[in-house]
C-alpha cells in the first residue's frame, strides 16, 4: 500500500499525508468509493481529542461529495464503530493516532459491519486519491448532519453487558489518557455502582497520552495503589486498548488478560470455536496455557483487523493482541477497551477473590523486544547483516525459542523480538540483531 499501514494512515500532523490538503483529497476519494463502489450511503465520522482532529475532520468533510456525513464529534474508536454498525452506514471514519503523542494524527476506516476495511477497499481509496475524477468533483458537497444518538446508545449497550449494580463496593482506578473515552468509561463504571477514581479525563487538545494512559501504565498503577483500588484500568487515546493492574498495582501482561477471559468463557460456555486468536507477537506461554485447557491458539498478523479476519475464518468469538487490543465479536468486531474491562470485571465479581489471586496461570517466557527507528525499510531478506543474524539466532535458540523481526506498518521503525526460556541467550541474540539493524538500516 502507498498510504495505508497496518492500521489506517498515520504520521506527524503537518507531514505529507497528515494535513488539511491531503485529508480534503481523502474525503473526495472516500466519498467516491462510497458512491461508485458501494452505491452510495452515509459516512459516520468522529475524532479523538487532539487539537488537529477537528481540523482534519473538517478538511475531510469539505472534500467529500455526493454523500451524507454524520459527524459524531469527539468520540472513542469503539464508539465510532458502534455508531457505524448500528446505523448501517456505508463507511466509518475515525480521525486518530491512537496511542501516539498529540503531535501525530491519522485515520481509520470501518465498513458497515464496523470491521476495519479490507485491502481491496484501501486500494480503491488509494487509486481514487492518486487519480481524481473531474466529473465526480461535480457532485454536490456532502450533506453534514450531527449525530446525537450514538453516544447515549453506546453507553446503554455497555451498561447492559453486566447485571445492574454488580460493581457496588468495587473500587476502580481508571486512566482515560485524556482521550476519547474520557467521560464515557468512567461514567459507565459509575453506572454499575463502582467507586471510581479517574485520571486522564481532562483533555485540552495537547495532553492526550501525555504521561497517562496505556502507554504510561505506571501512572495508572500508582493511582490504583494510592486509592486502594481493587483493579486499575488504562485506555489509550482512542479507547481501543486496555492495560490492567491488580489490587497491588502490578501490571498484567496482555496474555494474562486473554487467558483469564478465555478460561472464564470456556467455563460458562460462551467461548466459540476451538480456541482464541492472537498475533505472532504474543508469548508462547499463552499457547501452553490454553493447550492445558484443551484450547488451541490461532495466530494472525499484527493488527486487530487481521485478528478479526482470523476470528471469522475460524469461527472464534474472542481474540486479541498482547498490546491491549481485545475483540469480543458478541459485543463488537473491533477492539474495545471498555468492553474488555467489563468482561474482566464480570469475572472478578463472580469469583469474589482479588485479581492477584486469579493470576499466575500463564507462565510467560522471558522476552527481549524493542522498536528501533530506521532510515530505510529495506526488505529484510535483502539485508546482508540482519538476515544473517536472524538465521544465526534461529540456530542458537533452536526449537524452544523464536525470533520475530518486522517493520512497523505505521512508523519508520523495525520491531525486534527474541523469546526463549533462557534469557541470557535472548540477550545475546537481541544484541546481534540490534547491531545488524545499525549496520544495515541506520
Amino acid at each position: 500500500m502507498k498510504y495505508f499501514g497496518t492500521d489506517g494512515i498515520r504520521g506527524t500532523f503537518g507531514d505529507a499525508c497528515i494535513n488539511e490538503a491531503f485529508f480534503e483529497r481523502l474525503g473526495a476519494a472516500a466519498s467516491r468509493y462510497v458512491v461508485e463502489r458501494l452505491g452510495g450511503g452515509t459516512i459516520f465520522i468522529g475524532g479523538d481529542t487532539r487539537f488537529s482532529s477537528d481540523i482534519l475532520k473538517s478538511a475531510f468533510e469539505r472534500g467529500a461529495r455526493g454523500v451524507k456525513i454524520a459527524d459524531m464529534g469527539t468520540v472513542s474508536t469503539p464508539l465510532l464503530a458502534f455508531g457505524t454498525r448500528t446505523s448501517r452506514a456505508a463507511l466509518g471514519v475515525m480521525i486518530t493516532a491512537s496511542h501516539n503523542p498529540y503531535t501525530d494524527n491519522g485515520i481509520k476506516f470501518f465498513d458497515s459491519d464496523a470491521r476495519k476495511i479490507e485491502d481491496a477497499a484501501q486500494e480503491a481509496i488509494e487509486e481514487f486519491l492518486d487519480n481524481p475524477s473531474e466529473s465526480f468533483g461535480g457532485n454536490p458537497p456532502a450533506e453534514i448532519v450531527r449525530d446525537t444518538e450514538s453516544r447515549r446508545a453506546y453507553v446503554e449497550r455497555m451498561l447492559s453487558l453486566l447485571p445492574s449494580g454488580c460493581l457496588k463496593g468495587v473500587k476502580i482506578a481508571i486512566d482515560c489518557a485524556n482521550g476519547g473515552t474520557a467521560g464515557i468509561s468512567d461514567e459507565v463504571l459509575r453506572g454499575y455502582g463502582a467507586e471510581v477514581f479517574a485520571q486522564g479525563v481532562s483533555p485540552d487538545g495537547r495532553n492526550i497520552n501525555d504521561g497517562v494512559g496505556s502507554e504510561h501504565s505506571s501512572s495508572m498503577a500508582a493511582l490504583a495503589r494510592k486509592c486502594g483500588a481493587d483493579i486499575g484500568l488504562a485506555h489509550d487515546g482512542d479507547g481501543d486498548r486496555l492495560v490492567v493492574a491488580d489490587e497491588n498495582g502490578d501490571i498484567l501482561q496482555g496474555e494474562e488478560v486473554l487467558a483469564l477471559i478465555a478460561a472464564a468463557s470456556l467455563d460458562d460456555g460462551s467461548l466459540k470455536g476451538s480456541g482464541l486468536v492472537t498475533t505472532v507477537q504474543s508469548n508462547l506461554g499463552l499457547d501452553e496455557y490454553l493447550k492445558g485447557l484443551g484450547l488451541g491458539t490461532i495466530r494472525s498478523g499484527v493488527g486487530d483487523r487481521l485478528v478479526m479476519r482470523a476470528m471469522i475464518e475460524n469461527g472464534c468469538n474472542m481474540g486479541g493482541e498482547n498490546s491491549g487490543h481485545y475483540i469480543f465479536s458478541d459485543v463488537s468486531p473491533c477492539g474495545d477497551g471498555l468492553a474488555a474491562a467489563l468482561k474482566l470485571l464480570g469475572i472478578l465479581v463472580k469469583k469474589g477473590v482479588p485479581l492477584s489471586a486469579l493470576r499466575g496461570g500463564v507462565r510467560l517466557n522471558p522476552v527481549r523486544q524493542s522498536a528501533i527507528k530506521v532510515e530505510r525499510k529495506t526488505p529484510i531478506d535483502e539485508t546482508p547483516t540482519l538476515s544473517g543474524a536472524i538465521a544465526e539466532c534461529g540456530r542458537l535458540l533452536g526449537s524452544k525459542g523464536r525470533v520475530l523481526v518486522r517493520y512497523s506498518g505505521t512508523e519508520r521503525k523495525i520491531r525486534l523480538l527474541v523469546e526463549s526460556p533462557d534469557d541470557s541467550l535472548n540477550a545475546l541474540c537481541f544484541s546481534k540483531l540490534e547491531n545488524a539493524v545499525r549496520n544495515d538500516l541506520q
